[in-house]
């Protein structure tokens, strides 16, 4: 079974991954792009002014995605799960909310380039919310981490996007004042319901009208 893990920076993501994966089939854990990354010092700025150039953010970390969906090939032909620390719903997610804060729309250009690639596409996303007050005050444990991360307007768009994202199934888990070991536990109640028969990664797509085959 592949699981996503979804939701802004400081929600959580990350030590969810770590508790979950004691409770399941040997999971590998697929890090998240930036730590995926050849050269984590030469990825694109988080924030950038134009759809052109977040359009070409996208395809440099479709090219990390590769990288991921190969992991989590190898990891399903020795029949273990996998945990996606970030999904590709995050690439769009990002484009969907530095749109809105800059100004553009390149929503259904990004959606188009994402479905003509390969991905690992989870059979469940955990989504998680967190209140921005509280996201703040974890960010404060990261310095350096680029403030448009735990932006509240960043937050507001990118949670919105992911109502409507590519993956089939989700469930939302909110962070803000939840123990791991509750979230933990509330995680695995869906994991249980939702697993399915192990099966590859999703291929490529090539189109607006194959968006239903991807997500079905």
């Amino acid at each position: 079974m592949i699981i996503g893990i979804e939701g802004v920076s400081c929600a959580g993501k990350t030590a969810l991954a770590a508790a979950l994966a004691p409770q399941l089939n040997s999971p590998v854990v697929i890090p998240c792009y930036y730590h995926v990354a050849p050269d984590p010092q030469s990825l694109p700025a988080p924030r950038v002014r134009t759809a052109r150039q977040q359009l070409a953010s996208l395809a440099v970390f479709l090219e990390i995605e590769q990288l991921r969906l190969d992991r989590a090939r190898q990891a399903q032909a020795a029949g273990r799960d996998v945990i996606l620390d970030r999904t590709v719903d995050t690439l769009l997610a990002h484009a969907h909310a530095i749109g809105r804060m800059e100004g553009f729309d390149c929503d259904e250009r990004a959606r188009t380039m994402v479905l003509r690639h390969e991905v690992a596409m989870p059979d469940l996303t955990l989504v998680l919310t967190t209140d921005p007050a509280v996201l703040a005050t974890r960010a404060t444990s990261r310095p350096g981490m680029p403030p448009i991360f735990y932006d509240p307007q960043f937050s507001e768009h990118f949670n919105t996007y992911l109502k409507q994202s590519l993956a089939a199934r989700t469930a939302t888990l909110d962070t803000s004042a939840c123990p791991v070991s509750e979230l933990t536990d509330q995680a695995l109640a869906h994991i249980r319901q939702h697993r399915a028969p192990v099966r590859p990664p999703y291929p490529a797509a090539t189109g607006r009208g194959d968006l239903r085959q991807v997500a079905s």
